[in-house]
């Protein structure tokens, strides 16, 4: 009985600890009985699986709101654990995040934050699920967030502003000689200019770092049980137990650590948004 104990531990948790991790283009779905989808190429362009992960996450999206915005649109008061818990966290985004990172004018944009607090936690919580995993954890994945948090808040800024405006805006108003003008000006807004894409490339780096060593810590504490594999059950056992419980405690964690990602993106992306719609304050 602790032979074949030992095996299945084995089997479940040390195939390849960072497969869940990582994208791939076959989806292992139980490896212990060579469950795998070997996900195709559409008119030569290759699927993989977070992918499919970030469809599941927007197809969740759509299955839980759009229901609950039906019957909000009638006028009818929340109802039921279920449909208070996800209007209030759109309550949430709305008044604490949006509000007050944006200023005058931030409903217009309320909807669009939405979809991007919605959308990034539910990737991140793919995670948390046998068999799944995190498309956040991709750098890509949020390479694509953040550049569409860049257009948001510089096409925001445009519309509101005028280009002509908003690039005024970028030209600093100091009172200096004109000599020394013509050296500090250009210099102020190759800075500023420079400064945005870094503010969009931390919004990509920061998210995906969060995620990807989350899950890389889980996948490193599952290894300890493949080191022991071939150990005396008096070995194997107690680590094998103190694995699975750092691993539980640590999901626990990671499972905070979603919504508080979620929560950071979409909060520094109304942060910025509202700097460039309000460039004078």
């Amino acid at each position: 009985m602790r032979v074949g104990l030992k095996r299945e531990f084995v089997m479940l948790a040390a195939l390849d600890p960072f497969e869940h991790v990582l994208d791939t283009t076959e989806w292992h779905i139980v490896e212990t009985w060579n469950i795998t989808i070997h996900l195709p190429k559409i008119f030569g362009f290759q699927i993989t699986k977070f992918m499919v992960l970030q469809l599941i996450a927007a197809g969740v999206i759509l299955a839980i709101f759009i229901p609950i915005g039906r019957r909000a649109r009638d006028g009818s008061p929340p109802r039921g654990v279920f449909w208070n818990l996800f209007e209030g966290l759109l309550t949430f985004v709305r008044d604490q995040v949006a509000r007050p990172a944006i200023g005058h004018g931030a409903d217009r944009y309320v909807p669009i934050l939405w979809t991007i607090f919605l959308y990034v936690l539910a990737c991140n919580l793919m995670g948390m699920f046998p068999f799944l995993a995190s498309p956040t954890a991709s750098i890509s994945v949020t390479g694509g967030l953040a550049l569409i948090a860049f257009f948001l808040i510089h096409g925001g800024a445009v519309a509101k502003l005028g280009p002509i405006q908003y690039l005024n805006s970028y030209v600093p108003h100091i009172e200096v000689p004109f000599a020394v003008g013509i050296f500090l000006i250009p210099m102020i807004i190759f800075i500023e200019a420079f400064g945005n894409l870094i503010k969009a490339s931390v919004l990509a780096v920061r998210l995906f770092a969060n995620m990807l060593g989350g899950h890389t810590v889980l996948s490193v504490i599952l290894l300890f049980i493949v080191m022991v594999k071939d150990q005396a059950w008096y070995i194997f056992l107690p680590i094998t137990a103190v694995s699975v419980l750092g691993v539980v405690a640590l999901s626990l964690l990671e499972l905070f650590v979603a919504f508080l990602q979620a929560y950071i993106f979409t909060f520094l992306t109304a942060l910025f948004l509202g700097m460039q719609l309000h460039p004078e304050h």
